[in-house]
């Protein structure tokens, strides 16, 4: 299928931008993304999430219009909307496209981040894990089961309530802690924060670097948490 990208990326000497939003409950927008991208991008759509129930050109960008509603983020979708997530930062990062900043830049209610990226080397071996925040008191790891001992050490060590199950769910590594760390009070206040940076810590120590934390779910009544995106370090992202 054509590229309906109008948009060049935006310029200055040797520098390029481009972003891509989320929209509605079902809109992907590559705003300014090269034309050449769209084929790359929508397969990673097809792969990840499922069918494209739609496309079109919305004043010289490219809209995605997908089937269901992956940014409720209710239910399963939940799980398979931040692995669309990261099959679309991954397919970025291969062709050379390395995330800048996710930003709200939006006053719309129920509004999600737009990404920016800019060009750099390509890197073949990208990898991306995405890991989400749940309800009060969840912590998934999605399609990466061999990362789940580094959240699993963090929260021995630096959650004093502990933890209630662990689950598989829909693909991912699901532990439920004991208490409050997303619905914090008093100490929690404290405590799931410095739970956040073992985590951080733990994952990077396994070669695997914080590259992005993104809003992407409309959540309910106005309340959500960023999903997070460890991206494995290469020869080429240190």
């Amino acid at each position: 299928m054509a590229s309906y990208a109008k948009l060049p990326p935006a310029s200055f000497e040797n520098i390029q931008v481009c972003s891509i939003s989320f929209n509605m409950n079902d809109r992907i927008r590559l705003i300014a993304v090269p034309g050449e991208m769209t084929h790359a991008i929508r397969d990673a759509i097809s792969l990840s999430w499922g069918k494209i129930q739609d496309e079109r050109e919305y004043h010289g960008a490219h809209e995605f219009k997908l089937k269901g509603n992956p940014w409720l983020g209710h239910g399963d979708d939940s799980v398979y909307s931040r692995r669309l997530l990261a099959a679309i930062l991954k397919t970025m990062a291969v062709n050379g496209w390395n995330l800048l900043q996710a930003a709200d830049v939006s006053k719309k209610y129920n509004d999600k981040d737009t990404l920016f990226f800019e060009y750099g080397h390509p890197d073949p071996e990208a990898q991306m894990v995405a890991m989400s925040f749940n309800l009060r008191d969840r912590i998934r790891v999605i399609d990466a089961p061999e990362l789940m001992p580094c959240v699993m050490e963090a929260v021995k060590s630096q959650w004093a309530w502990g933890t209630q199950n662990e689950r598989d769910y829909n693909g991912a590594k699901e532990v439920k802690l004991r208490g409050n760390p997303w619905w914090p009070d008093g100490s929690e206040t404290v405590y799931g924060r410095l739970l956040l940076c073992q985590i951080i810590a733990n994952l990077k120590a396994r070669g695997y670097k914080l590259y992005g934390s993104i809003d992407i779910s409309v959540g309910t009544e106005g309340m959500d948490l960023e999903s997070w995106i460890f991206r494995k370090t290469t020869p080429f992202y240190q």
